[in-house]
């Protein structure tokens, strides 16, 4: 027997013995995915706040005539357009306007960090959403963006039109966003399965005793001679 052999052989035993030893304690390995499970579901329900997310998107057309042909080069300008608008829609202007509108007492900074505005992939629709624990908050901030950034875009770009495509509504109809508890939940189980697989393959290899012949032989790759016996001292006595 070669090398190559040899060891392809021990790679064998060593697996069969490591799936041998999963089975056996395997009913610890569903008692931790169990619990992984429970927990996980546990902290994502009652302490991680959930989460909505209201959108709109807008549609920016730098045309000011009213030819029906589309250039390509006038749809990469509109797409230009669009990333404009990320920084003109969180323009001081637009974030005092929106601030006065709906009463709110804090900074600019925390304004413009909770409005999200971007690209839908290489389009000339622009996206703009806010995610908050209150769906009415959410929901009435992109409105007023939408509303007040509109005029902006006219006169600073000079855009032939800026036009509502989806008027803002609450994804995912109405319900959280975030926490996705069934996703949490199986990553929980998953991982509770995978802690105890590893603890009790890990406790199996510091545990350096001999427990039968085929340890002996395994671990020292030597023949067994012979076996001593173990009694007890109650059956010794006895005899």
């Amino acid at each position: 027997m070669n090398e190559y052999q040899k060891n392809n052989e021990e790679y064998t035993i060593d697996l069969m013995l490591m799936l041998g030893l999963l089975r056996k304690h395997i009913v610890l390995i569903l008692v931790a995915a169990i619990i992984g499970g429970g927990l996980s579901f546990t902290v994502t329900k009652y302490l991680i706040p959930e989460k909505y997310r209201a959108t709109a998107t807008v549609i920016i057309n730098n045309r000011a005539t009213d030819s029906q042909y589309i250039y390509p080069s006038e749809i990469q300008s509109s797409q230009d357009l669009a990333q404009l608008y990320s920084i003109i829609i969180k323009a001081d202007g637009v974030l005092e306007a929106v601030k006065k509108d709906l009463h709110l007492n804090i900074s600019n900074e925390q304004l413009k960090n909770s409005i999200v505005v971007g690209l839908v992939g290489e389009t000339q629709v622009v996206e703009i959403s806010c995610t908050s624990t209150n769906p009415q908050y959410a929901l009435d901030l992109v409105t007023k963006f939408v509303e007040y950034s509109k005029p902006v875009i006219l006169e600073k770009v000079e855009a032939g039109s800026v036009k509502d495509l989806n008027e803002p509504a609450l994804s995912n109809n109405g319900n959280p966003v975030s926490p996705d508890k069934k996703k949490n939940t199986a990553i929980g189980i998953l991982g509770g399965a995978v802690l105890a697989a590893a603890f009790v393959i890990l406790r199996e290899m510091l545990n350096t005793k001999f427990k039968t012949e085929q340890d002996v032989t395994n671990t020292l790759h030597v023949p067994v001679l012979g076996v001593i016996p173990f009694i007890e001292e109650k059956e010794f006595a006895a005899k």
